[in-house]
């Protein structure tokens, strides 16, 4: 039976297709009644599937991470798509293409780190300079950082979305260095390139993404610190100054403890390596949530849980008046597939 992806999905379809249970939750109606509520993802997107009938035996022999047979049949509910699971069963990893699982970005990764390799040409600080120039000489990691992912669920959450988000940060960082003249550029640029750097360790990516062992344990502001330490032993006489101020724009690019933040920014280039790496991962998302076609309408996007608000997309030209205006976002709260949001930055 051929793949049928979560992007082609209409409502009241018949679904019968293989997709990567990223997550289950086994939850309580109002009525008392125990159901399974599971996130099946490939890689055009994700889908909310609930499984009602023997809901606790179901989702004890499911385990997250592996890949799932469902049956069931689509519906909307609160501008969001689900699938009322009917019959549910593992996979073989034998029996799947991978590729079918793991969405790509959407521009090659030589062509972004040409972009990266040609920002890093115009680093003047020669100790910076050598420490970007013995980066990109390790061919293990930078294989690597070419295919890693961004984020599990949030921002650049696609193979290859590490390396866009990180080009596209120090493509900020080096346009804003030359309105704030004062700004120290080659630092802020390498900072740059290492402030995710530990993602390429924080995650694994075979069928899902989701995070390593290291990765929950440390998560990649401390993974990347040990990889700055470690090219940093390959190289003689690095400033000690520039050692310590490279790791806190590391460990403070998060901006506040809330959303994992180490320590708060406390220079200059700390406070516009976080507002770039924000500013970026925050586009991003909206890009996709503006794409996402399937959810709320031609005018308004469906309530967006992490953002406390809709999105408007714009008016069609066929129509005069802006749809669902009169409608309170506290109606929307609760959209099924807010129980994803962890709140958690990326």
């Amino acid at each position: 039976m051929s793949k049928i992806f979560v992007a082609d999905i209409q409502p009241s379809q018949d679904v019968a297709s293989t997709f990567v249970l990223a997550d289950k939750q086994l939850r309580t109606a109002r009525n008392g009644t125990a159901f399974l509520t599971l996130k099946l993802v490939d890689k055009t997107g994700e889908i909310t599937g609930r499984v009602w009938e023997r809901a606790e035996e179901t989702g004890r022999i499911l385990s997250t991470g592996g890949a799932v047979f469902v049956q069931g049949r689509s519906e909307t509910y609160r501008d969001e798509m689900q699938i009322q699971v009917q019959r549910i069963q593992p996979v073989p990893a034998a029996e799947i293409d991978p590729s079918d699982f793991l969405p790509a970005g959407p521009i090659p990764a030589e062509t972004l780190l040409e972009q990266l390799r040609k920002i890093t040409a115009g680093i003047k600080t020669r100790s910076l300079a050598q420490l970007a120039r013995h980066l990109f000489m390790d061919r293990d990691l930078m294989e690597r950082f070419k295919r890693a992912p961004a984020a599990k669920s949030m921002h650049h959450a696609y193979l290859g979305g590490l390396l866009e988000h990180t080009t596209a940060v120090a493509h900020l960082v080096s346009h804003i260095s030359q309105h704030y003249s004062d700004l120290n550029r080659d630092l802020l640029i390498v900072g740059a390139i290492f402030h995710d750097m530990g993602k390429v360790d924080e995650f694994v990516y075979d069928l899902s993404i989701d995070y390593s062992h290291a990765g929950r344990l440390l998560g990649h502001m401390i993974l990347g610190v040990q990889i700055l330490e470690e090219k940093l032993a390959g190289l003689k006489n690095f400033p000690a100054e520039e050692s310590l101020l490279l790791k806190h724009l590391i460990l403070s690019h998060h901006g506040d403890a809330q959303f994992g933040a180490v320590k708060l920014p406390m220079t200059r280039e700390a406070f516009v390596l976080h507002f770039a790496d924000d500013l970026d991962a925050k586009m991003n998302t909206l890009t996709r949530i503006m794409q996402d076609s399937r959810s709320g309408d031609k005018a308004w996007t469906a309530y967006q849980p992490v953002f406390d608000r809709f999105f408007f997309r714009g008016l069609p030209p066929d129509l005069t008046e802006a749809p669902g205006m009169g409608c309170e976002p506290e109606e929307e709260k609760g959209v099924q597939l807010s129980l994803w949001s962890s709140g958690k930055k990326d």
